[in-house]
């Protein structure tokens, strides 16, 4: 399933195609939106995934088997949340999105990131996540706490309750207008 507001587009090793609602994903399709995008896709796991404006994301894996899984994406730019589905509630799952920055471990849970303040920024609005890069890592695991990774390398800064301002202004980037 696939909901689809302004210009979006997906690609793989063999073909470009502009995306329409209903349109189906595919592993290994890089996702691109335009200016003023949203894009928001059930994936076959049942993972919801929504991006924002100018965002670039390859789904890179998705395999579920009986009591493991592991579902591994990659973020060159913009803006998603993802609600995890049944890779995420496995006993045995690997479910990560990777980005310039470092990389966001999932943990059956409803998480945001973008850039807001930071050149990476990520908030848990339910479950447990992990956000490593080079220089360390944290896991936020209070729905409402965030983090942000302010320069390659660096450690994410200590997890911190994000004000309303502020999750209103991320909840933003990947909310379909009315």
């Amino acid at each position: 399933m696939l909901r689809l507001q302004g210009q979006a587009a997906a690609s793989s090793v063999e073909t470009s195609r502009s995306l329409r609602e209903g349109d189906r994903l595919s592993l290994g399709d890089r996702l691109t939106t335009g200016p003023g995008a949203r894009l928001m896709a059930v994936l076959s796991d049942g993972s919801e995934l929504t991006l924002g404006a100018n965002t670039d994301f390859t789904i890179d894996e998705l395999v579920l088997e009986k009591d493991r899984g592991s579902a591994l994406f990659h973020l060159a730019k913009g803006a998603f949340r993802m609600v995890g589905g049944a890779i995420a509630k496995v006993p045995e799952h690997r479910m990560e999105i990777a980005a310039p920055l470092g990389t966001i471990g999932i943990r059956g849970t409803d998480v945001w990131g973008g850039s807001l303040k930071s050149p990476m920024d990520v908030f848990l609005i339910e479950g447990e996540i992990s956000v490593s890069t080079p220089g360390g890592a944290v896991i936020l695991s209070k729905p409402g706490q965030g983090t942000s990774v302010t320069a390659a390398g660096q450690a994410p800064l200590p997890p911190s309750d994000w004000s309303e301002d502020l999750r209103r202004r991320a909840f933003a980037t990947v909310s379909f207008a009315p």
